[in-house]
Parts: structure tokens; sequence; C-alpha cells
């Protein structure tokens, strides 16, 4: 795949498939404004001659705008808010940080792997994006930027458990993922999660239906759990980037809604109506997810409603104003960041009808449902029971924050709404 820099007179114009001098080359932040408008003025670029495939190469950028994994050991990916600095004649490459050999060897491309030569070596599995997603990550890569380079690159045997290899082989297991002297993992040698939750003795007397096992979920399913009372703290807006939270797990949602004077039954006033979803695993929530290796929150959260949603980001994105709110839990160590969207009513309808064409609905999204945000006569069917469900992660908290600060509902109708009991109707 061919990759140019950008800056004039700059020799890094191209890069070969397999990214042997390890430059990074990064994209133009298109998703925020007045970071874009930074990076035109440093590269003296005028935006009516720019395109979404243009790049800026690694050397434009100081050590200091990347990200560092826990252990300190400099990442791919740029800090938000880094800015192209480097600008000079001398177009000679610097040295990565990544160990690459000069020969056309195959090589472990772990960076800063010390393992002696003539350990097997095995392929990325670059037919499932999920799995690559996981290998990628841990071994500190850039992941699905330039997904044709893991068609070329290899990870030698010492980076995997004996558990994830067949009984007296060499040969993996479907869906093994290395765990051991990485960059962005520390956690057990053996957790080859993936591996455990396929190949148990448990599952063996499963149906073949799968039930009660995880699959490849397996990797983020704590994230789903059910979270304790009190569990998700309030992130203040000033500190989301503080290192406290910023090394954590990040995900990120959005709520879509149309404000609408139209009564329902001829009765009641909801004042807005509101997008949710029935998830595969039961929860209600809000479309959005994990945030991947490369993106900012705003990306993240944008990409998720196009996979989730089938939403045209052309037409209707979400932007940095639109945060309402972010949550973290200590416990899974993960933090929410929660943002609105707002459309017209006849928008709304046509965003729930493109939703059935979504890549992952009836996967990941089972439905697309509408919060009833009114009260019936006997104070109690209506919004007071949609709350009795059960949401996942915060959502619950993540939609009261809107309905307030939205001005939807006052924080008088929520508190009556959280007080309902239920009634024998």
């Amino acid at each position: 795949m061919l990759l140019n820099c950008t800056v004039e007179n700059c020799e890094n114009k191209s890069v070969k498939r397999n990214g042997i001098n390890g430059i990074i080359f990064h994209r133009l932040p298109w998703h925020d404004q007045e970071l874009l408008d930074k990076w035109l003025k440093a590269l003296k670029i005028k935006k009516c001659n720019t395109s979404h495939y243009m790049t800026v190469c690694s050397e434009h950028f100081t050590e200091d705008d990347y990200k560092r994994s826990p252990s300190g050991v400099k990442l791919t990916d740029l800090l938000y808010g880094a800015v192209p600095s480097i600008f000079t004649d001398n177009s000679t490459p610097q040295t990565s940080f990544f160990t690459y050999r000069e020969s056309n060897d195959p090589v472990c491309f772990v960076p800063n792997c010390r393992t002696p030569k003539g350990l097997p070596l095995y392929t990325f599995p670059f037919s499932d994006k999920r799995l690559l997603h996981i290998w990628s990550k841990r071994t500190g890569l850039s992941t699905m930027y330039d997904t044709d380079l893991y068609l070329n690159i290899t990870i030698c045997k010492s980076h995997f458990h004996e558990n994830c290899f067949h009984e007296n082989s060499m040969q993996l297991k479907p869906n093994a993922i290395p765990s051991i002297d990485l960059i962005d993992y520390s956690g057990p040698p053996d957790n080859c999660c993936l591996i455990n939750s396929l190949y148990s003795e448990e599952n063996s007397v499963m149906t073949n239906t799968g039930d009660r096992t995880w699959g490849w979920l397996g990797s983020t399913e704590t994230f789903g759990r059910l979270p304790e009372p009190n569990e998700f703290i309030v992130i203040p807006k000033s500190q989301i980037y503080c290192e406290k939270y910023a090394s954590s797990t990040q995900a990120a949602h959005c709520l879509i809604y149309a404000e609408t004077n139209e009564k329902v039954f001829g009765i009641y006033n909801p004042r807005a109506s509101i997008l949710m979803q029935l998830r595969y695993d039961g929860y209600f929530g809000f479309p959005g997810g994990l945030i991947d290796s490369g993106e900012d929150f705003v990306t993240a959260v944008n990409r998720e409603m196009a996979e989730e949603m089938n939403l045209d980001t052309t037409i209707h994105s979400v932007s940095h104003d639109d945060h309402v709110i972010s949550h973290w839990s200590e416990k899974k160590n993960l933090a929410l960041h929660f943002y609105k969207l707002k459309v017209k009513m006849t928008e709304l309808i046509e965003i729930e009808k493109r939703a059935l064409l979504a890549r992952d609905y009836g996967s990941e999204v089972l439905g697309t449902i509408r919060v009833p945000l009114y009260t019936l006569g006997d104070h109690y069917r209506g919004f007071p029971v949609f709350l009795k469900h059960n949401f996942i992660g915060c959502s619950k908290e993540q939609l009261l924050a809107a309905l307030s600060s939205l001005n939807i509902l006052t924080p008088e109708e929520i508190q009556l709404a959280l007080n309902a009991h239920s009634k024998n109707v």
C-alpha cells in the first residue's frame, strides 16, 4: 500500500508494503476542525488544496507527541492535540523505535524483541479482523490503518504461552493470542482467554448452539458485567485526559435524539424521541464501543454509529462540542465518554430505517428502540418501568444525565420516575 508524506521536500514519499523502514504515517485529523486548522497552518497548506488521503510521516513529530505504554515504551499513536513541528531540509529518516532487520529474512515484529534467531514464526491472523486487532494491540503495532501490513509480518514463538499450542506440536490453536513479553500487555502469561473459552473440557459437553461459551468475546466480556452500586464515578471534564483516566481502556457512546411536540395516544407529550439499542448480551445501551488504537473519542463514536446504526456520518456526525458526560470505573479500569447527536424528527425516522441495514445489525445490535419518556396513569408504567430494565455499564446514568442537561425532563420528573415502585395493575 503506497503512502505519501504531505510535507514538501520530504523524501519519505512512499513506504514498502511491509513497512520495513519503520516510518509511521498519520492522516490529517479531519474529525477535529480546530486541530485540523493547526496542522494545516504548520504544514502551510490551504484547506482547499487538501484531501482525506493526505498523510504526514513520523519524522515531523517529536518524541513527546506519541503515546506511551504503561511500561513507558513509545507507541505508534499520537497523543490528542499533537501537531507536526519538525521541518528540515535534511530528510534522512530517524531511527525508529521498532527493531527491524535490514535483510529480507523473516523476523519477529514485536518491538524490541530480544529472542534468538531460529524460533518458529507465525503470521498475523489477517482473515479474522477481531483477532487481528487483539494481536496488533498487544504487540504495540499500529492497528487498523494499514491492514495490508499484517499480510507480511510475523511474531515468534516466545510470545505465546504453552497453552496456545496443540499438544506435542508447534502449531497454534485457532484463536490463540500472544501474552508474553509484549509492549501493551502485562497480564498473566497464560491468559490465552480465547483459547481457554473455546477449548475447555466444559465446552466439550455443550450443545451445538454454543451456549455458555465466550469465544472471541472473552477478551472484553468483563466490561459488560453489571456494575456494583456507585462503581462508576463522573470524570470532571477538565480531567478527562489526566493519566489516571487516560491510561484506562476507553469507550465512547452516543444518544441520538430529536425534539418533538407530537403527543403519544393524543395524551402524553414525551418532548423528545431518544434512540437506544437492545444489545447482543440482552442489556439496553447506546450505539458506540471501545476506542481503537489511533482513534480519539469522536472518531470512535462516529465509526461505531456507522457500523451499528448504518449512520451516514457525512450528514450526521458528533463533534467534541457534543460531549455530555464521562464516567470511570476503577474496578474495570474503564473510562466511558458520552455524546449527544441532535437531529430532526423526520431524520430520526430515517435513521431508524437505515439501522436495519447496519453491518452489525443482528449480531452486536438486536434492535433499535425509543425510550418511553412519559408515565402512565398508575404512576409506574412507561418511563419508570423502562428504568427497571438492565442497562450496560453506566448507560442508565448517561441517559438521565442527558435528559437533565438537554432540559427534556426536569430533575424532579426524573426523581419521580426513579422512586416509582411496582404495583399490581
